[in-house]
């Protein structure tokens, strides 16, 4: 910056890096500008992304309420929103998580009258046997084998 300051020449600066690839004019003049207002040619901090407004993030909270099932890229196109700011307001701004829909089965009436019956049975044994949790293996019917392998048939959310 001295050599430009002295000379205000950008060539006699250039010469003095002696490289093919020494800085453009326009370069040097913004460096010597940015040097005479701060003192410093360090990198200004940059604007960065430009924040989404909250009225945009209760427009996005809105249209996933009135329907949770919609797609981002459905929500983009109607609020006229690209994909990623959508996404990022649904993750960072609200916190919502996605997670694949899984369909399990329905459960019969016939099911429900069994399940009632069973509860009542267990609540018979537990008051009549003060130990009867203790001697109660719990179990989630997921199978582990030394391969490593998971069944996750009946792993839920």
């Amino acid at each position: 910056m001295l050599k430009y300051h002295t000379s205000k020449s950008v060539v006699t600066v250039q010469c003095e890096f002696r490289a093919k690839d020494s800085p453009k004019d326009k370069i040097f003049r913004a460096w010597y500008k940015q040097f005479t207002e701060t003192w410093c040619l360090c990198k200004q901090k940059s604007s960065g992304r430009p924040l989404t407004s909250e009225n945009d993030v209760e427009q996005v909270r809105a249209s996933f309420l009135h329907s949770p099932k919609k797609s981002t890229g459905t929500a983009a196109k109607e609020l006229s929103m690209s994909k990623p700011t959508v996404w990022r307001v649904l993750r960072k701004r609200l916190v919502f998580k996605p997670y694949p829909i899984q369909m399990v089965q329905q459960l019969s009436d016939e099911e429900h009258r069994r399940r009632l019956d069973f509860c009542l049975q267990l609540q018979d044994l537990m008051s009549s046997d003060d130990h009867f949790l203790g001697k109660v293996q719990f179990s989630n019917e997921a199978k582990f084998h030394v391969s490593g392998a998971v069944n996750r048939r009946n792993v839920r959310i």
